[in-house]
């Protein structure tokens, strides 16, 4: 894909704004794209564990950045189990010529089954066995989703298959590699791009708090919250059909526990976002989703309590 010099600037504004939340960097990213232009761009294979695929189907959809762009420019998708043609041995083949060939950023989505090895299996082998492997030849790792961060839904509950988040998997297997968690379930396409991009451009990770991108997850969704003028008068929704503008609380939003920018960064093509489209937030990004408790707590969960003591109870 040939770009004229304005719409490579205005790629490398639109990374800056999406990475930073300003234009400021555009020409340091501009000159980290131009450097790499001149060299092979760096590879990229994802894996999928104990996933649903929910979390690349999202990344094709992206906000700020183009997933064909993306993909185009910025880095080389070598492998990914969902859009490579190759299947089975020529697959395999893939996987094996890329980790071999040079540097490359494994993208991993999904649990680990620890326990129930036999739950996940990867080339005849079991995805536990055969994941460091891999990861041991990275540049670096994404944990890309709630599930690749924190467990999500395979690891809540009843665990049977003894499903373990990534971070937790490199300690048992010893793998030092740079690690960065995109929560979500399922991520915002701007978060991975994002942060594999700023990668790629500066050649540095980026700043992060608990292991994820401070620029994604700087504040709780509710101190960001459209609705927020409406929790500080007391006006609760009652009736989803007639009030679209009250708070959500006492319908059980988590917007009050989880840290995330939804609110400004919204979702597909920046159309909406959960509580804008009057759903409550279950806090898909709380290293504790699904949570212990049901998915929307109800207004009697709430009664008689405090501030703190509600937060508290957001958060089981």
């Amino acid at each position: 894909m040939n770009m004229t010099r304005r719409q490579f600037l205005e790629n490398c504004a639109k990374v800056s704004s999406m990475v930073f939340g300003s234009c400021v960097f555009t020409n340091e990213v501009a000159e980290g794209f131009t450097r790499l232009s001149e060299s092979k761009r760096p590879q990229l294979i994802f894996i999928q564990s104990q996933c649903c695929t929910g979390c690349s189907i999202s990344a094709t959809y992206g906000n700020e950045e183009d997933f064909i762009n993306f993909i185009s420019n910025i880095v080389r998708l070598q492998v990914h189990p969902n859009l490579s043609f190759s299947q089975g041995t020529d697959y395999m083949r893939s996987i094996i010529e890329v980790s071999n060939s040079g540097p490359f950023y494994l993208v991993c989505e999904g649990s680990v089954p620890a326990r129930m090895k036999e739950a996940c299996i990867f080339n005849d082998e079991p995805m536990y066995d055969y994941l460091h492997k891999l990861m041991k030849k990275a540049a670096a790792v994404v944990a890309s989703g709630t599930c690749a961060c924190y467990g999500g839904i395979p690891a809540s509950n009843q665990n049977v298959t003894g499903a373990i988040p990534i971070d937790e998997y490199m300690r048992r297997m010893k793998v030092n590699k740079p690690l960065i968690k995109i929560p979500g379930c399922p991520i915002n396409p701007d978060r991975l791009l994002g942060t594999v991009a700023y990668i790629v451009a500066t050649g540095k990770i980026p700043e992060l708090v608990k292991g994820v991108p401070k620029k994604y997850y700087p504040d709780l969704i509710h101190n960001q919250c459209g609705r927020y003028q409406a929790f500080n008068q007391g006006h609760y929704t009652k009736n989803f059909e007639t009030e679209k503008l009250n708070c959500l609380l006492k319908n059980g939003c988590r917007g009050p526990v989880t840290y995330s920018d939804c609110p400004t960064r919204r979702w597909n093509g920046k159309v909406s976002v959960c509580i804008e489209s009057n759903a409550p937030c279950i806090g898909c990004i709380h290293q504790e989703f699904p949570f212990r408790t049901a998915l929307y707590l109800e207004e009697e969960s709430f009664k008689d309590l405090t501030w703190s003591e509600m937060k508290k109870q957001m958060e089981k």
